[in-house]
């Protein structure tokens, strides 16, 4: 026996079940959650553009920055053929990350999106 019927035994024949009540209830609550989800989906959805609009300018003006630049991109400290210090640095840190496997550094060059192979 579930609670709903130990409550309509233990209250007797008067307790009448009001369905229409009930279902007026769940309705109005279904229709407020409803409401509810469309505004937060508006409100993500402007946030978003917002982000989106921010990142259009960025790019924009990294675009500007990039076609004013002079042609040498590095700077005369982080050149990698003068400083032997940072030569080190990057042999070092090659080495901590492959431990006491083989590996040979062929070169050091500014990457771009592809800095690492496998070989």
């Amino acid at each position: 026996m579930n609670n709903l019927d130990f409550i309509l035994v233990v209250s007797g024949p008067e307790v009448s079940v009001n369905t229409s009540g009930t279902l007026e209830i769940v309705g109005v609550g279904f229709i407020f959650v409803m409401v509810v989800l469309a505004l937060l989906a508006m409100v993500t959805s402007a946030i978003g553009a917002i982000f989106i609009r921010f990142d259009a300018k960025a790019v924009t003006k990294a675009a500007t920055v990039a076609a004013l630049a002079p042609t040498s991109t590095l700077p005369e400290a982080l050149d990698h053929e003068q400083d032997p210090a940072l030569i080190a640095v990057i042999t070092a840190a090659v080495h901590s990350v492959i431990g006491d496997r083989a590996h040979r550094i062929v070169s050091i060059r500014p990457g771009g999106s592809r800095t690492t192979q496998k070989g």
